[in-house]
């Protein structure tokens, strides 16, 4: 991986925008689920902070001032409901090399309705025929649920309105939550992008994996390019893809906490938080037998996705649990970092005995 002619760092304020979406949404998520009879008394909530940028912070607190409950409706359905319109905005400005984000907005205006059906469909990597929908709809419902298999129905039965709804979304979004912080974020990424490239020059491999929370090489060694986009607004997150036979990787610019040491005692203590809950204990255990995807432990559990994500980025942020990409479609795998877990282990015993 130390050819940087296919592995590279870049900024692209198509995603930017994108990943400003998907941050808010995601926040209005976990607020929701955060006081759920099975997270009120976790003792670890006051451990997780997914926005420790303050400026992160006001704009989220900006847009939840400002944005109408009929208009955050809209951005829910279109993100969370139908959230594969998210992974066609993405193939998007891959397919055309998008940089802008009413370009992308434009472009997805002149998109065929069928062809964002195709793209959509494509990410559920099932064998089911996307014209059979008897089977379509059987085989969306056992693989995933039946929320997601009728979300998807109703798109493809009315594909145009889906894509009107999604545009005039993002149109509204970008005007009144995004181009008034717009040069601020560029600006700042600017500089961002340059202290992220010098940490990449000297080991892209080790960078990959850091950001990652795992093993990336043998998804390195299957995808002819590799291609990170830092953002702003994912903040401490990552979201991965892949487009064609490129890996992508947008990563969040709040990572230096990955690269540095930690203080002992505080980490120790959040990992005593963490494993305070039985749910988690039990994940730690089964991925340290086999990888194990959201799906598979959603339903081992019987939890809700945003539920689900809540244990899991709680052992994430703490780097006891990776999350690595399948080498043959676009599940997000997790598997126990026991080597991480040993040494919090041994450094909470080492600063208790001495």
């Amino acid at each position: 991986m130390e050819n940087t002619q296919v592995c590279r760092i870049e900024y692209n304020k198509a995603i930017e925008f994108i990943s400003s979406i998907l941050k808010y949404t995601n926040n209005k998520s976990r607020q929701i689920y955060w006081n759920t009879p099975d997270l009120v008394n976790d003792s670890a909530k006051g451990i997780m902070d997914f926005s420790p940028n303050k400026e992160v912070k006001e704009w989220l607190k900006y847009v939840d001032n400002n944005i109408s409950p009929f208009f955050r409706n809209d951005l829910v359905f279109v993100t969370d409901e139908t959230y594969r319109l998210i992974d066609v905005c993405l193939n998007l400005i891959m397919m055309k090399d998008i940089k802008e984000p009413l370009e992308m907005i434009e472009a997805l205006g002149e998109l065929e309705s069928s062809t964002m059906i195709q793209i959509s469909y494509k990410y559920y990597e099932l064998a089911a025929s996307l014209d059979n929908d008897i089977e379509l709809k059987n085989t969306l419902t056992e693989v995933y649920s039946p929320e997601i298999a009728s979300a998807f129905m109703q798109m493809k039965t009315h594909p145009e309105e889906y894509k009107n709804k999604l545009i005039d979304v993002l149109q509204i979004f970008y005007n009144e939550f995004y181009k008034p912080f717009e040069d601020n974020v560029y600006n700042y990424m600017e500089e961002r992008l340059v202290f992220h490239n010098e940490l990449f020059k000297k080991d892209s491999a080790g960078f990959i994996n850091t950001i990652g929370i795992g093993d990336y090489s043998k998804a390195m060694e299957l995808h002819n390019e590799i291609v990170i986009y830092m953002s702003f607004y994912i903040d401490v997150g990552i979201i991965y893809f892949t487009f064609e036979d490129i890996l992508v990787m947008c990563c969040g610019q709040t990572i230096e906490h990955r690269f540095e040491s930690r203080k002992k005692r505080d980490t120790y203590k959040s990992l005593f938080k963490a494993l305070s809950d039985d749910k988690r204990i039990e994940i730690l255990k089964l991925t340290s037998k086999r990888p194990w995807y959201n799906k598979e432990l959603s339903d081992y559990f019987n939890l809700t996705t945003a539920t689900l994500s809540y244990h899991l980025n709680l052992l994430l942020d703490l780097e006891i649990l990776n999350f690595e990409p399948s080498i043959i479609n676009n599940r997000y795998y997790y598997t126990t970092n026991k080597k991480r877990l040993e040494e919090l282990f041994n450094m909470a015993l080492e600063d208790l005995f001495n």
